[in-house]
């Protein structure tokens, strides 16, 4: 993968903070479809949050509602920054050995 081609996917309980699926690959409806299948039975939210990263919309199924906008994501968006400063962190280990 080239740079900017490698996307982390976290799906998030907003009453707990849990991460309930999370999943790293290139942002296509594939991506979103293969998180959303990850996260059902876990949850029995019907309504899901996103920035308009885009194709949620169209995998979402009919009966969840699909809320566009920043609002609810400041939480998830703080948990996957966290999570980019670790990855971040294991690569340069990684690295550092090479």
């Amino acid at each position: 993968m080239t740079e900017g081609d490698c996307w982390i996917g976290i799906t998030q309980a907003s009453s707990s903070g849990l991460i309930l699926a999370a999943r790293v690959g290139k942002h296509t409806e594939d991506f979103i479809e293969k998180l959303i299948v990850s996260t059902e039975g876990k949850t029995d939210c019907k309504q899901w949050h996103t920035d308009d990263g885009g194709g949620a919309e169209r995998v979402l199924p009919l009966e969840v509602q699909h809320i566009i906008g920043l609002y609810q994501t400041q939480q998830l968006e703080r948990t996957n920054g966290i999570i980019r400063q670790q990855t971040a962190r294991w690569h340069r280990q990684q690295n550092k050995f090479a």
